[in-house]
């Protein structure tokens, strides 16, 4: 069985996952004479009481709990998020068994859930106010249902100043500190959870158990079964649904709206501190037929971590011929200004004809092209 946790996050029609792939081996699994999978008839229990202990372990029992909680995932999500003001990183954080009668009435009552094996569940966004710095609580209609004042000594910008030591040294303007703290402001990540009512525990992992089950009994050799084919909603963006590790590769599932006829760009990177991208897929076509394409990212099977981001290959926003996605990840120009460093010379002409920084209103440094290792390269400028 493999299990992938991606990471995804959009932009103005860009999407951003990471690849955090992880093997585990099935519990008690054998080959039958037909080829399928089969079951020890203990696993499904054996599975259960680990999903019951694991979750349970981790009950949230009030809404500081679940404050926690986003205070852990907003740390760790920070870190890796691009520096980027427009950028919100929106990501799912599993399930969270709650005591709903420890929680105000009020909050739970907002609750808008849907049933799974007979439970329901109620995904709760939790995210921080760039103003007041409180942790609000959002029901899946986008509602707020509770919010949490900061801590009385909590420090917004800590990762900001941890990089910029001297950021109030005098060096940096008063425009350039508004501009970075917009950049690092952890108001940009945006956690969801999935609340389970401790009640309903048990029957929950029963449930997931049973579907274990009935999955290896139907997969052909039980471990190395293809990604199914995607089945999944409509969406109204550019997602990410599937990344998941293969033989020759990173296999990746990229759905998007049913409307959507344009081309996509997919670009990797391995540093999300540094923000620059190199692009892996051209201008593809997507599939009319479905709202959904794979692809299978060969150069993948020695790095590790490994980041993606996909991107309307056809949206330009100003015109300039570089396409939004590839102005933000590639060219760190903007793509609503034809002419970034307003040097006179537009961003396209000074990219693809003469080689010099776009950012700088300086023409003389030189575009040259690095390889590095031997099946890949990028465009630097020389400083």
């Amino acid at each position: 069985m493999r299990l992938g946790f991606p990471m995804a996050c959009a932009l103005s029609g860009i999407l951003v996952a990471s690849t955090f792939v992880l093997a585990a081996e099935p519990v008690s699994e054998s080959v039958s004479s037909e080829g399928t999978a089969v079951l020890d008839e203990q696993a499904p229990q054996v599975i259960a009481g680990e999903i019951v202990r694991s979750l349970g372990a981790q009950q949230a029992g009030s809404l500081a709990d679940l404050a926690k909680r986003f205070r852990a995932e907003q740390e760790r999500y920070l870190w890796i998020s691009p520096p980027l003001a427009a950028f919100t990183l929106r990501q799912e954080c599993g399930l969270v068994v709650f005591d709903a009668k420890a929680f105000p009435a009020e909050f739970t009552r907002q609750l808008v859930g849907e049933m799974k094996h007979d439970c329901p569940l109620y995904p709760l966004t939790m995210t921080e106010d760039p103003v007041t710095r409180e942790i609000i609580f959002m029901n899946s209609d986008k509602r707020e249902v509770a919010c949490i004042k900061p801590e009385a000594d909590y420090n917004p910008y800590w990762l900001l100043e941890w990089r910029y030591p001297e950021l109030y040294s005098g060096l940096y303007s008063a425009r350039e500190i508004r501009e970075l703290k917009a950049a690092y402001d952890p108001g940009r990540i945006q956690i969801t959870v999935t609340l389970l009512p401790a009640d309903y525990l048990e029957q929950y992992a029963a449930g997931v158990a049973a579907d274990e089950a009935r999955q290896v009994a139907l997969t052909p050799t039980g471990r190395n079964a293809v990604m199914m084919r995607y089945e999944g909603p409509s969406v109204d963006e550019l997602q990410w649904v599937g990344i998941e590790r293969q033989t020759n590769g990173i296999l990746l599932t990229l759905a998007y709206p049913d409307a959507f006829t344009n081309r996509v760009d997919v670009f990797t990177c391995a540093d999300l501190v540094s923000s620059w991208w190199d692009l892996a897929l051209d201008a593809t076509n997507v599939n009319t037929s479905t709202h959904w394409i794979e692809w299978v990212d060969t150069a993948a099977v020695s790095q590790s971590p490994r980041f993606y981001a996909a991107g309307n290959a056809d949206l330009d926003s100003d015109g300039d011929g570089l396409a939004d996605a590839r102005e933000r990840f590639m060219y760190h120009t903007s793509p609503t200004n034809s002419d970034s460093d307003t040097d006179g010379l537009g961003d396209y002409f000074e990219i693809m004809t003469l080689n010099t920084d776009p950012n700088n209103t300086k023409t003389n440094k030189p575009l040259v092209n690095i390889s590095y290792p031997a099946n890949e390269s990028r465009k630097v400028w020389i400083p």
